[in-house]
Order: C-alpha cells, then sequence, then structure tokens
C-alpha cells in the first residue's frame, strides 16, 4: 500500500497535523489564544525518535520488563526496544504504517491491523477538532482466535514553560522498585498544584483518578489546557524528564508491567479481549485563556 501523506486538520481555533507513516503519531498540535496568537498545545515533534507530539500505546502501554511475559499457559517475548533498561516499551503500534479510512477537513479515521501472536487485533484512531477541542478516540477489537490481554494508551508530549502547574486529583502515584516498575504502595508527589521549575525527574503512574481530568496552566501564556479521559483509559501515568521542558500526562488502560505483576489491584491490570470483542477510550484537550488571578487560585 502507498504510504500516506501527513494530515493536516483546523477548525475551531485548533490546528495539528498527524503522520499515518509514523504510527499515526500527531506532530503538532496548536490552539489560537485570542490574545496572542497561535499557541503550542504538544512539543512539536521533528525527528522520529517519539520525545515529542503524541503517540498511540498498543497493546500495551509503558513497559514489559524483560519483553516477556506468560499468559494462557505459553511463555511470549517482545523486543526489547530499551535494551538499555531491559524493557519493551509502549508497545508497538507506533511502530507501523497506518492507512487513513476516511477524512474530512476536521477529523480523520486511521486503522491498523495487526497479527503478532498473543495480539490479533484492528485499532482504529479517530482525531476530531470541535467545539470542545481536540478529541482522540482509539478503539480495538480482538481480530483473532484467542482472548488476549490488552491495552491502550495515549503519550502526549506537553510545553513546560516556567510557571507551569499541574492539577489532578488522584489516591496517588505507585511506588516504584529498582527497575522503575509499580509497586502495591502509593505515595504523594508534592509537585501537583504547584509550579513545576524546581521538581525535576519523575516517572509515576496515578490511580484513582477521579474525576478522570488534569489541568496543566501556563501563566505566562495566559492559558491552560484541561485534559480529560474516558472509556478504558482509567488511570493517568505523568513524566517529567531531566534537562528538557516537557511535561507528558498520559491516560492509560493499565499500569506499567502489570501482566507480571498480579499484586496488583485489579483494575490496573490489562483487559482480557475475548474474540471479537471491543475496547476503547478517548482524550480530550481543551484549551482555554486564563487570568493572571486564577494562576494563583
Amino acid at each position: 500500500m502507498p504510504v500516506p501523506a501527513s494530515i493536516h486538520l483546523e477548525n475551531n481555533d485548533y490546528r495539528l497535523v498527524i503522520d499515518p507513516s509514523l504510527g499515526a503519531t500527531i506532530l503538532s498540535a496548536e490552539w489560537q489564544h485570542p490574545d496572542t496568537g497561535w499557541l503550542p498545545l504538544l512539543a512539536p515533534l521533528q525527528d522520529r525518535l517519539f520525545k515529542a507530539g503524541c503517540f498511540v500505546m498498543a497493546p500495551f502501554v509503558n513497559r514489559i520488563a524483560d519483553g516477556a511475559f506468560s499468559y494462557g499457559g505459553q511463555s511470549h517475548h517482545i523486543s526489547l526496544n530499551n535494551p538499555k533498561e531491559g524493557m519493551a516499551l509502549h508497545g508497538f503500534a507506533r511502530d507501523h504504517v497506518w492507512q487513513v479510512a476516511q477524512q474530512t477537513d476536521v477529523a480523520v479515521d486511521l486503522v491498523l491491523d495487526l497479527s503478532a501472536s498473543p495480539w490479533h487485533f484492528r485499532l482504529t484512531q479517530r482525531v476530531e477538532l470541535g467545539a470542545g477541542g481536540i478529541r482522540v478516540s482509539l478503539a480495538a477489537t480482538n481480530t483473532g482466535a484467542e482472548t488476549m490481554p490488552f491495552g491502550i494508551g495515549l503519550h502526549p508530549w506537553f510545553p513546560k514553560p516556567r510557571g507551569t502547574v499541574l492539577r489532578l486529583a488522584a489516591e496517588g502515584a505507585h511506588a516504584r522498585d529498582a527497575r522503575g516498575l509499580p509497586l502495591a504502595a502509593r505515595v504523594d508527589w508534592p509537585w501537583l498544584g504547584k509550579a513545576l521549575d524546581g521538581a525535576g525527574w519523575f516517572d509515576g503512574c496515578f490511580t484513582g483518578w477521579s474525576p478522570r481530568q488534569a489541568r496543566i496552566e501556563w501563566p505566562d501564556q495566559g492559558a491552560a489546557l484541561d485534559l480529560r479521559a474516558d472509556g478504558a483509559l482509567r488511570h493517568v501515568h505523568v513524566y517529567t524528564p531531566d534537562g528538557r521542558d516537557v511535561l507528558c500526562v498520559e491516560p492509560v488502560s493499565h499500569l506499567p508491567d502489570a501482566i507480571n505483576r498480579p499484586m496488583l489491584a485489579a483494575d490496573t491490570q490489562m483487559h482480557e479481549l475475548a474474540p471479537g470483542e471491543p475496547l476503547s477510550g478517548a482524550m480530550t484537550l481543551e484549551a482555554l485563556v486564563m487570568q493572571s488571578d486564577q494562576a494563583k487560585a
């Protein structure tokens, strides 16, 4: 099949670019601030390293230790795309060319069909620009003959200029072992609701995320971004790397390496999809003007 060209959508003061050949990744997304003009909502992706933009995670999210797990009485091994840490990261849907199923000026449906035991699935990503912002929907179906473990998520990279604040309500982030894999215990992250200028490195998945929304505030830009999740995207993973002014707030369906960690709660595990069974979830990004007094509230 021919490689689809990049897709440009624009509507209701939002515009973005999607690359079907790069895993249907959103390369950039902007919002037209009524006072200052176009404002980047995502850190723009300018290479193929997935360290910006927003990419799809499937058929699992975050990490699988050593790329190995057992399911249905069989052992499975996945290629390590982070061999330094001995991890398979973020699934492999992003590594494939997606096909455009349908497209308008304001929406596009992209489809991926994959078969790699134990996973046999069709995954659709719909990206739509409306009055409520940018909505990114994922819908998967088990196309195989056996039940399979499955997970979905979205991995957006947001700008983190001086003064950026992240607000969300949850029961805490799961503590991590020496390899960065989650433990049952949860810990508070003291930087929620505060300027992240001095926060430094953080990598943790929050459960008990209720309501399923987060707000990123950019006081110096006079703007904020509301992130809302629904469907299977029931947890939120937060990542702030060292040395870069970016922030990841990732709605996900399960915890890292959950398939190897039965001690974790049932609602943090991967879904088990019977043949023909669907799984879906969505993320909405809505930008808004923020006054200086709102930032201090």
